[in-house]
Formats: structure tokens, C-alpha cells, sequence
């Protein structure tokens, strides 16, 4: 059975959500191709920690189960502010408020392509407003419909693979 190395760089920037359906996210999303978590803690996250232990191993599991070369890292929660601090990545922001539907794949560069997820809830309008000023982010709208949050990482990460690859 042939094995994938991923030529680009994927990362997730999210909040964390109920222990289920996170697991199924980091599961989806790994099998997705991205390359590393980026827990982050927005005014609205419910969920404020995460146990890594468990969580590498669900990463681990998706990896052998996708065939992949690379285990997927995942950093420790932060705050967004501190999160938008990294400018050595391509933000794409999924924005309800957005009228764009499309990448614009002219300003995808060699840096690695990280989408951000909001919490259940969404983004706050100061969190809306600080991602928004981040040097070359794309807002995008993925949806018509309020999307549960991991279904919105599978719909945001197929969306990014297809318009990237």
C-alpha cells in the first residue's frame, strides 16, 4: 500500500469543542491533510481545555488509517491574539458576514495555508475585526447554513485541498 506525503502545509486553527465530536473533527481532518491543530480560546469556546494525550492518539489512528507519512502536531491552547502574533502563514477565515465563495489562489504563497473555524456561536465582532486586519486573510464563506463546528473544518478543509492541489 502506497503511503502520501502532503506537498503543502495544512494547518486548523479552532476552538475546541465537546469530547465526540472533536475526536470526529481531528479524525476528519487529519485524514483531510492537515499538517497541524491550532487549539485556539475565542470569548465564546465552551470547552476551554483539551487532553493532548488523547487527542495525539486519535491523530496517530487517522494517520495509519489514511496512509500517511506525517503525524499531524497539535499545539497547546491559546488565545487569539497570540495565535494572530504568526505571520509566516496564508489565513483563510471562514466568515459567515462574507459575500467571497471563493479562494483566491493567486495569494496562496509557499507559507503554510491555515483555515480558521470559529466556536459555536461564532466569532465574537472584536474577534471578527482582529482576524480581519491579519496581513493577507481571505474571508470566505463555506456555507448558506449555520454549520455545526466540525462540520464546517470537513466543508472548509475540502473546499481549501481542492482549490490548493
Amino acid at each position: 500500500m502506497e503511503t502520501k506525503k502532503n506537498s503543502k502545509e495544512l494547518w486548523l486553527a479552532f476552538s475546541p469543542i465537546k469530547s465526540n465530536y472533536f475526536n470526529f473533527m481531528i479524525q476528519k481532518a487529519t485524514e483531510l491533510g492537515v499538517t497541524k491543530f491550532l487549539p485556539i480560546i475565542f470569548d465564546r469556546t465552551i470547552v476551554r481545555k483539551i487532553n493532548k494525550d488523547r487527542v495525539e492518539k486519535v491523530i496517530i489512528e487517522a494517520t495509519e488509517q489514511s496512509n500517511r507519512i506525517n503525524v499531524p502536531l497539535i499545539e497547546d491552547p491559546q488565545s487569539l491574539e497570540s495565535f494572530l502574533k504568526n505571520k509566516n502563514m496564508d489565513l483563510i477565515f471562514t466568515d459567515l458576514n462574507s459575500k467571497n465563495n471563493k479562494i483566491d489562489t493567486d495569494q496562496i504563497t509557499s507559507k503554510p495555508t491555515c483555515v480558521i473555524i470559529g466556536p459555536e456561536g461564532d466569532f465574537s465582532e472584536l474577534e471578527r475585526e482582529q482576524i480581519l486586519t491579519f496581513e493577507g486573510v481571505q474571508p470566505i464563506k463555506i456555507n448558506e447554513n449555520i454549520l455545526r463546528s466540525e462540520t464546517a473544518v470537513i466543508s472548509a478543509l475540502s473546499i481549501i485541498n481542492y482549490a490548493i492541489n
